[in-house]
């Protein structure tokens, strides 16, 4: 695209693209040190009260209208997903993502850094976990993690700034399950107020975390990070697509091609130094879109990595249901509890790599009566009525997350025919369980019935996933590993700063960053990196860096 031919905007010293957790968490750890820095997002600010939570059809609006899928959602600020498997999960909007997590808030653990040593089939990442350990706790502290101290399943770390939130019924059955079959288990640490928090309300139990929480107990960039950037003298654009980077003949970037989502009016934003915060599907898919004479296979994409060793965990939903009222509507809507008993390899077993089960919620009687996660629907007429007796309230979800490897098959390409409504490609996504990846799946879902069956259960049902013609269908939540840190730039796009190999004034973080996935939650991970990614901006700068990083 010729930018001598739209609109030409003053440069800026620091471009973010993107308004997620780790575009908030970079812009404000860039701005409190006095950086120049504007952040473009194509989503809007969505406040949490306009999101469906007390109106009879709240459950219905949050499979539609406000559905985690932009395939479903179809807003003019999305993109559509071409996929041949799994069913991307993402919100473009001032937050990304955290506006509608569930807000587990796990770390990763010192082995899920140095697989490549373990086993050989993952790159270890360019620094340690006890690199990031101080990353970790300062994210845990400008977000309000609520957690209880002292998890045997992790090294010691700072406190976290919130006592843990009640588990609830269905994490006493979850947890006393897994002590009768002598298993670790544990409050799981969560992105939610326990108590009022740094002017943020304590969470009052609704159970209603993925429609966006409307009284702020749930912690997402958009209500912690944001509103300090912008008190910093940070600048935010929402209704802005990115699509294009621009780099000159010697490769160098120079700023990003823009289009306001609303007028379609197109510009060009120059700046110092650009990074990419758009999310393990995002971030490749305009890096891609951004090749050039200087970088003819897509930008920051010499050594063909771009898009490549996507990871979204391996997933599937154990239901269980008991006599005992253990109210699963109840409390945050995942993770009142979990364990690591399994996280680790253990050859053994005939596979690599470990998992994490999770104490979960069923949401309300709607979603219940549908299916809830495990397709266990309830049926009409008489029969209704006694189901819903013998079903509603009474039992607990389990959440089976696997960690899936980074096989350069599993990648994100343009779709050759599909685009946004500003005609940029769309991504397209190639997705499938290696046979170790299936080989844990089953075996972390066995796990799981132990503890339904352990817990009493009188009925449970698994859901793994495969659709009718075998193929592995899930949504997918966690988007990682596409745009990856390393320490060798024929396997990794940019170095353990984030620092693209060969396209010098670009920086990429966000989950295409990570090298290797774990097999927990990974948005606390995201924001520890993007605060080291931050901090090392301010050295490379000679900022003076914030007081916790000194």
């Amino acid at each position: 695209m010729n930018k001598d031919t739209i609109e030409q905007l003053p440069s800026v010293e620091t471009l973010v693209i993107g308004a997620g957790m780790a575009g908030g968490a970079i812009t404000c750890t860039l701005a409190e040190a006095g950086v120049d820095v504007l952040c473009v997002e194509q989503g809007k600010w969505v406040p949490g009260g306009s999101r469906p939570h007390g109106d009879r059809f709240y459950e219905l609006e949050r499979q539609y209208r406000w559905s985690t899928s932009p395939n479903t959602r179809q807003w003019r600020e999305d993109y559509p997903i071409g996929t041949d498997a799994v069913q991307p999960l993402m919100f473009n909007e001032v937050g990304g993502s955290t506006a509608i997590y569930t807000a587990a808030w796990p770390r990763f653990r010192p082995t899920d850094f140095v697989k490549n040593k373990e086993h050989g089939r993952s790159e270890d990442w360019p620094y340690s976990y006890d690199d990031l350990s101080p990353y970790y706790s300062e994210n845990d502290r400008s977000m309000g993690i609520s957690g209880l101290d002292g998890d045997p399943a992790f090294p010691a770390h700072d406190p976290y700034p919130n006592p843990p939130l009640p588990i609830g019924k269905r994490g006493s059955a979850f947890g006393e399950a897994c002590e009768k079959l002598g298993w670790h288990w544990w409050p799981f640490p969560m992105a939610v107020n326990s108590r009022e928090y740094r002017g943020r309300a304590a969470c009052n139990y609704c159970g209603d975390c993925q429609s966006g929480c409307s009284i702020d107990a749930l912690a997402g960039s958009h209500n912690t990070y944001w509103p300090r950037a912008l008190a910093a003298g940070a600048h935010l654009r929402t209704g802005i697509r990115v699509i294009r980077i621009e780099s000159n003949q010697t490769g160098h970037v120079t700023g990003a091609v823009c289009v306001d989502v609303a007028t379609g009016q197109r510009f060009f934003q120059p700046a110092e130094r650009t990074i990419v915060c758009g999310n393990g599907i995002g971030t490749p898919r305009l890096l891609l879109a951004s090749a050039s004479e200087s970088h003819p296979d897509g930008l920051a994409n010499s050594s063909g990595q771009v898009g490549r060793n996507l990871m979204f965990h391996g997933l599937a939903m154990v239901e269980a249901w008991t006599d005992e009222i253990l109210d699963p509507h109840k409390g945050v809507i995942c993770a009142a509890a979990y364990t690591a008993e399994f996280a680790e390899t253990n050859p053994d077993r005939g596979f690599i790599n470990g998992f994490t089960l999770l104490s979960s919620g069923m949401n309300g009687p709607g979603f219940q009566a549908n299916g809830s996660h495990s397709g266990n629907v309830a049926p009409w007429g008489e029969e209704h009525h006694e189901w819903m007796e013998t079903h509603l309230n009474r039992g607990f979800a389990i959440l089976v997350q696997t960690e899936d490897l980074p096989l350069e098959s599993n990648r994100v390409t343009l779709d050759p025919a599909l685009v946004d409504g500003d005609g940029m490609p769309a991504p397209f996504i190639h997705y499938k369980l290696d046979e170790n990846d299936e080989k844990l799946l089953q075996y972390a879902s066995e796990k799981a019935v132990e503890i339904a069956h352990a817990a009493g259960a009188r009925e449970v049902k698994v859901n793994r996933f495969f659709g009718p013609t075998g193929d592995y269908m899930p949504p997918a939540w966690h988007l990682m590993g596409t745009a990856r840190i390393g320490s060798d730039p024929a396997t990794s796009v940019t170095d353990g700063e984030h620092r693209a190999w060969d396209a010098p004034g670009l920086y990429i973080c966000d989950g295409s960053s990570l090298p290797t996935g774990g097999a927990v939650n990974p948005t606390s991970t995201i924001g520890a990196v993007a605060l080291r990614c931050a901090v090392k901006i301010l050295e490379h700068m000679d900022k003076e860096k914030p007081e916790w990083a000194s």
